[in-house]
């Protein structure tokens, strides 16, 4: 007798948006051929219902026993307080926004401690969620409002679960950022955050159909789209605050400057990145289709080519990025350079993002990304062994602009491959999807300071070692041939030698070690012990480094109506 075969795929029912929004809703059909369910979990996610504190909430039943995970089942049992749908819905988001990254790295993610992502969809009851890189684990929250008649669950809403996981998959390829001291890292952080949501919303017809009717077409209306999390935004200020952010909202980089202005608040500041790479999308489709669109499926299509092209940029930048840091103007760099990397001949998208990047004062020529001829060795060097790999990066220091000397201790190089699958890239005079290899060497090195504490509290040393973290990252081809070395400090074009460039590299180095000391000095020893804001860490060196240990759904709240008094400010 012939077993029966498995099913291929288990449909699991979840919102598209959120429950505001309740005809964007369907299936995601898990792939049971390539995962597995086990529990209420994969290889991926394990759905823990308990609080932040480790004690039980609700029942976690076993998804792996024939269970009925679809829409039609919840829709009888109830959905918005049925505690099981919760799981369901959290656990269908995050695997099909996870599909969609995976695709565009070219590989999959293993997370921190090499086993599956911890998912509390009832952590807490609070206006919040937030990603914790501990364990790791995404922590939802929950709460009554005054403006809606039934609890706001942050775990029902798409916007914010796609959102938590993004800082997930950001801290697992870069995980040095979380100690970075440049204060675009914090806000790339989060706007990386946001457009993965947005991203993720865009593949499903429905969405793009709902978008449609909003937009006719024109991105520059407002839309569930431009607007993230809208049940959150309306659960906490009602309607003259309906939505968490808006990508239409965000200012040139000019505002930056003012480092104790509004801007130097990473939410608020996330929202002039996540605006520029909103507004290159929209600008494709202007761009490519001057006349509109006729119809739904015109736009659709237009719509699913400018994202797929929109998505690979920005997932392919992130390799590119240094290890420890970054600025906007060099992602905006980086992300034309990874562009020019895959679609050599066909420029017409990446000199729309330059066009936009150089309207919001995000493009830096002088920036000098320039690779020097010693990929060959490096590749011989790594297939030898880490030991070989470091001991030929020493020696080649001054052209990876590396400094050397007592104050700096070398962390243990990395090289991460990918191989991506692209489409429509010119070849033999014909488009064709092609795989295209990289590899991504990845060096980094503290830079140790001595600090001192105006106020120390009792017994505390009035003197404190900290490390701030600094490297690059050099991209090489398939065969090993350097394409580009991005490093933080960023060094400039100025005619000057490499000698020159670690020099330059050491005195922004100093320059964050001042202002580390500033941030300590302003804020004494509680900076080490408020673990809701910042934390120590002890760095390879054994010193302590600042690490922003959440994302904050509260914070980026109050950010938005930062936001909206600064506009006066900041037109």
């Amino acid at each position: 007798m012939t077993a029966p075969t498995p099913p291929a795929t288990a449909a699991m029912g979840m919102y598209l948006q959120d429950p505001s929004l309740e005809t964007l809703r369907q299936d995601y059909a898990f792939p049971l051929d390539a995962d597995f369910l086990a529990g209420t979990g994969s290889s991926k996610f394990k759905i823990s219902d308990t609080d932040d504190a480790g004690y039980p909430v609700y029942h976690e039943p076993d998804w792996g026993a024939a269970a009925d995970l679809s829409f039609e089942r919840f829709e009888h049992e109830g959905l918005i307080d049925n505690a099981e749908f919760h799981q369901v819905n959290t656990f269908a988001v995050l695997s099909s926004t996870l599909a969609v990254v995976e695709e565009e790295l070219g590989g999959p993610i293993t997370w921190k401690g090499d086993g599956p992502l911890v998912v509390r969809p009832h952590a807490f009851e609070g206006r919040n969620a937030y990603y914790s890189p501990f364990e790791p684990s995404l922590n939802f929250g929950y709460f009554s409002s005054p403006f809606r008649r039934t609890p706001v669950w942050t775990c029902l809403s798409h916007d914010v679960v796609s959102h938590e996981l993004g800082h997930a998959i950001l801290d697992n390829i870069r995980p040095l950022f979380l100690f970075g001291f440049d204060p675009d890292t914090g806000a790339l952080h989060e706007s990386f955050s946001d457009l993965l949501a947005m991203f993720s919303a865009l593949q499903y017809p429905a969405v793009v159909a709902e978008l449609y009717g909003q937009t006719n077409g024109n991105l520059t209306h407002p839309s569930l789209i431009s607007r993230a999390a809208e049940e959150f935004g309306i659960g906490v200020g009602g309607q003259s605050a309906p939505y968490l952010r808006s990508a239409l909202e965000g200012p040139g980089y000019e505002v930056t400057q003012d480092l104790d202005g509004p801007y130097s608040e990473p939410h608020l500041r996330s929202t002039i990145w996540t605006a520029a790479i909103y507004d290159i999308m929209g600008r494709l489709l202007t761009q490519t289709h001057p006349g509109g669109f006729a119809n739904q499926t015109a736009f659709a299509d237009a719509l699913a080519e400018a994202v797929r092209w929109m998505r690979g940029m920005v997932f392919r930048t992130l390799h590119y990025l240094p290890p420890t840091d970054t600025t906007m103007p060099m992602v905006a760099r980086l992300l034309y350079e990874a562009d020019s990397h895959v679609f050599i001949t066909d420029d017409l998208f990446r000199n729309i993002a330059r066009q936009v990047f150089s309207e919001r004062g995000l493009w830096d020529e002088t920036l000098d990304f320039t690779a020097p001829p010693i990929g060959l060795e490096l590749g011989r060097a790594w297939q030898a062994g880490p030991a070989h790999l470091s001991r030929a990066l020493l020696q080649h220091a001054d052209k990876l602009r590396i400094p050397l000397g007592p104050h700096i201790r070398h962390r243990t190089p990395l090289v991460t491959t990918t191989t991506r699958a692209v489409d429509k890239v010119q070849q033999d005079g014909e488009k064709r999807v092609v795989e295209i290899t990289h590899h991504y060497l990845q060096y980094s090195y503290e830079f140790l300071f001595e600090l001192r504490l105006s106020d120390p509290a009792p017994g505390e040393s009035a003197t404190v070692m900290i490390s701030i973290p600094a490297g690059g990252t050099l991209v090489l081809d398939a065969g090993w041939n350097a394409l580009t070395l991005a490093t933080y400090p960023p060094v400039l074009t100025t005619g000057a030698g490499a000698e020159m460039d670690v020099q330059a590299a050491l005195a922004v180095l100093e320059q964050k070690a001042q202002a580390a000391a500033g941030f300590a000095t302003t804020h004494g020893s509680a900076t080490h012990r408020d673990a809701q804001t910042h934390t120590l860490h002890r760095g390879v060196s054994g010193c302590p480094q600042i690490m922003r240990v959440t994302c904050n759904l509260a914070e980026h709240y109050k950010a938005l109506q930062q936001t909206r008094q600064s506009r006066r400010l900041y037109p």
